[in-house]
């Protein structure tokens, strides 16, 4: 192989390196575009509580991820759910690591507090045992075997 080939090779090889280095950082970055109505379908400004449009304005949820309501999505439109294993709370966990009356989240203002009820195996919530937590939208939920997602958008 002669010199301007192997010059010509190394000089692609660098080239093709950095394009794909310039492609992993930017596809690193999050998008915040502006995000849609579920009701009108009109785009909304990231910073607007409510469609200005329509009215409609997104419920903070439970998206259950694991656990025997995997799958579901519960929104919380009370002022205070109750979880437990038992009927007469507000969302019925049938899962044997969950005590009766486990956990509650409370509307305070515009949060959402989640607190355990004193129940035998705790709450967790991303990985760390908390006995009382204002959740933030992307919270993991840990009750007994069941993991939720609170989602506020």
């Amino acid at each position: 192989m002669d010199t301007p080939a192997l010059v010509a090779l190394i000089i692609g090889g660098v080239l093709l390196l950095l394009v794909i280095l310039v492609l992993l950082l930017k596809g690193g970055k999050k998008k915040t575009g502006p995000r849609t109505c579920e009701q009108c379908r009109r785009a909304m400004m990231p910073q607007w509580e409510k469609c200005m449009f329509c009215g409609w304005a997104p419920v903070p949820r439970l998206d259950f991820i694991l656990g025997p309501l995997a799958g579901q999505r519960i929104s919380l439109t009370e002022e205070m759910t109750t979880l437990g294993s038992v009927a007469g709370n507000t969302v019925v966990l049938a899962d044997p690591a969950v005590s009766r009356k486990h956990a509650g989240i409370r509307r305070v203002d515009t949060a959402y507090e989640l607190a355990d009820f004193g129940s035998t195996n705790g709450v967790y919530v991303n990985g760390h045992k908390m006995p009382k937590k204002t959740l933030q939208s992307g919270d993991i939920v840990r009750i007994g075997n069941t993991e939720m997602v609170f989602r506020r958008e």
